[in-house]
């Protein structure tokens, strides 16, 4: 289990450490003239929603939608850092009614935001969360409502120097990209760690009014320490972006995804190939102040 642990650290967050250390040596450079690295607490109140809906063909063109939305309070001013106290409620369907993908979860969180250039926040979680009601003739949880303890590590970095043009068309090809992991502990699922991370760096091809087309490569990798075959994969594939509004952040995605699982077998054994396609249509949308 400790080498497992090793390995999610420096598969996942490897790539970025380099931004985290530049992160906090130009927070440092900056402290003698930048007030907000002084003690200085200001409250307001914060709000945020998310939700991402897929079509995955390797799960039988499967619809799988989840969504969050956390209000909550900040508090800036900490020396550089920022607290965020929230309440939650996250929601989770299939189409296919499996029942680990049908779930509402309440709860309450705190997360801490360490630096200014990149996103990098601890974060902890008290959930109680149930499982919906699917029919008896669908596989079915042990127990339908659980207490869960979640806390661990985010990290976000994003590079973007397009500016929207007013113009009716124009083609930008300017290179974006981000760069997002997170490593967490989940009380529920057999006390497991679940390292993520993912990568996608492309460009902006096309403005057509307000609307934007992006062409990108992504890479996706998962790993943990209870050896969960749905845990441990890498995948990588060409994906494309449609963003009808800009300053809106919502946006169309299309993925071929080319993966394959680690070989790895816990408890239960893997049904499905060793290496994998698949064809993902999906929705992000974000909102919040």
């Amino acid at each position: 289990m400790k080498r497992d642990f090793i390995v999610i650290f420096f598969m996942i967050f490897l790539p970025g450490l380099h931004l985290m250390c530049r992160a906090q040596s130009d927070s440092t450079a900056v402290a003698e003239e930048d007030s907000s690295l002084k003690w200085n607490p200001r409250v307001s109140i914060w709000w945020e929603f998310y939700n991402e809906s897929t079509i995955m063909q390797q799960y039988n063109d499967n619809l799988i939608s989840c969504s969050h939305t956390k209000p909550g309070i900040r508090i800036t001013g900490l020396l550089g850092r920022t607290a965020e106290f929230y309440f939650l409620l996250r929601y989770g369907k299939d189409q296919h009614r499996d029942y680990w993908n049908n779930q509402a979860e309440t709860g309450v969180g705190l997360r801490i935001k360490l630096a200014k250039k990149v996103f990098i926040a601890p974060y902890l979680e008290l959930i109680r969360g149930y499982y919906m009601k699917i029919p008896d003739n669908y596989p079915q949880p042990e127990q339908k409502e659980y207490n869960d303890i979640r806390t661990g590590l985010i990290f976000w970095y994003g590079w973007d120097t397009y500016s929207f043009y007013s113009s009716l068309f124009s083609l930008p090809l300017t290179f974006w990209g981000e760069m997002y992991s997170d490593v967490s502990y989940y009380k529920s699922q057999q006390k497991n760690i679940i390292g993520y991370w993912h990568i996608k760096s492309g460009f902006h091809m096309l403005q057509c009014w307000k609307s934007i087309i992006d062409l990108y490569a992504v890479s996706y990798l998962m790993k943990d320490i209870n050896k969960d075959f749905w845990n441990n994969k890498a995948e990588i594939g060409p994906g494309l972006y449609i963003q009808p509004v800009s300053g809106l952040d919502l946006k169309f995605l299309f993925e071929y995804i080319f993966g394959t699982y680690f070989g790895i077998e816990g408890e239960d054994p893997n049904p499905y190939a060793q290496q994998y396609t698949d064809r993902r249509i999906g929705l992000i949308f974000w909102i919040g102040w």
